[in-house]
């Protein structure tokens, strides 16, 4: 035989070799399609449907579609959203779904809840390997819907956003509990079987405290004059001193991302940084009420414009990262890279809320919808 022709045919038979196994596995599975989709659909109307009604339509297709991932159909599940595809009807165990809420990677799904039953779990892999179908929609959508995202009342329940409770401290046994909080410590202590350490020394008592309030170690005289006063008269002493104020605004100052210098390739020193900083020290220590604390740093030069100190707290929206050499072309991004940096920061810093998630799309988690966010811009 020609050798040419002979290699044709071995190829043709390795070929068939290879695709009609698949082919009769697809043929098969295909002709199976009815029977799979009646088991789909059962599992889905007895199992699936109550289980996304209860953890997921919420967020995905009723009051609102987070991440653009809508779970009220069966063709918008399948179409994903903002992280792709959702399902995968050809390896249904490596379906993004089953990923999140096997709590294997972010986010994990329902949101800072429980991970889902295993049982349910299996069902949802199972009902994804029958193909995913629906009965009927869980929510009927005719003409165009919007996917701006609408806050909620039980958004509003958002943890920043609860006043603060005066919660009633637990019994206290026996006489190691001197305070409230010590009450509540101990209870958790007994809770968690634990004992607490035997009562400090004079001398522990007061390098801790000394450490705590001002960031130094009392000397030999300042020790020796601390062992004369009472705990109480100790901390207001020091509460009282300068340090103080000097060892805690560097807590606040972290918060507001202070630096001495612009950040980037060439990191410029920031020749009047120190401004803000010394607000913030002047502030503790002159004990400033919280929300003139606040007010002032993104307003301070519209409340107290006489006021050189309310001036100088306004240094809390500049303190961040700035590049120093741009182009043309750069400067209106890097208005908009400042302005972001603002308006996270306040977040986080001032409201327990992560802001600047909502620049590219509305958020997943905190309540904030992009059209918030460029309003609070």
């Amino acid at each position: 035989m020609n050798p040419v022709v002979r290699n044709w045919q071995s190829r043709v038979c390795l070929l068939s070799c290879l695709v009609l196994p698949w082919f009769g596995q697809a043929l098969a599975q295909e002709e199976n399609h009815p029977e799979r989709m009646k088991k789909g659909i059962a599992l889905f109307k007895s199992t699936i449907r109550p289980a996304i009604e209860q953890h997921c339509l919420k967020c995905h297709g009723d009051e609102k579609v987070r991440a653009d991932l809508d779970f009220s159909t069966r063709e918008l599940l399948l179409k994903g959203g903002e992280s792709g595809s959702t399902i995968d009807l050809k390896k249904p165990g490596e379906s993004f779904l089953l990923v999140v809420i096997r709590h294997e990677d972010e986010p994990e799904m329902p949101p800072k809840k429980d991970k889902l039953p295993e049982a349910l779990i299996n069902s949802f892999e199972k009902w994804i390997s029958l193909g995913a179908p629906y009965d009927k929609p869980l929510i009927e959508k005719t003409g165009e819907e919007t996917k701006e995202l609408t806050v909620t009342d039980s958004d509003r329940e958002f943890w920043s956003f609860k006043p603060l409770t005066k919660p009633q401290p637990p019994a206290a046994e026996g006489n190691w509990a001197k305070s409230d909080i010590d009450r509540f410590v101990q209870a958790k202590h007994k809770n968690k079987g634990l004992k607490p350490n035997s009562p400090a020394s004079d001398q522990v008592r007061i390098r801790r405290t000394y450490l705590d309030l001002i960031g130094l170690l009392p000397t030999i005289e300042q020790l020796e004059e601390a062992r004369k006063l009472s705990h109480a008269e100790l901390i207001d002493q020091l509460l009282e001193s300068p340090p103080y104020g000097e060892r805690w605004a560097r807590h606040w100052l972290d918060a507001a991302r202070f630096a001495e210098s612009h950040g980037f390739e060439q990191d410029y020193d920031r020749k009047f940084a120190y401004h803000y900083r010394d607000f913030v020290i002047k502030a503790l220590n002159e004990n400033m009420p919280w929300d003139q604390f606040v007010s002032w740093q993104l307003a301070g030069d519209e409340i107290a414009p006489d006021n050189p100190l309310a001036m100088m707290a306004t240094g809390f929206l500049g303190a961040g990262v700035f590049p120093t050499q741009l182009t043309e072309k750069e400067f209106e991004s890097a208005r908009y890279d400042e302005l972001d940096d603002m308006a996270a920061t306040m977040g986080t810093a001032m409201l327990g809320l992560t802001i600047g998630c909502a620049r590219c799309h509305d958020h997943k988690f905190d309540p904030i919808p992009v059209k918030d966010y460029y309003q609070l811009l």
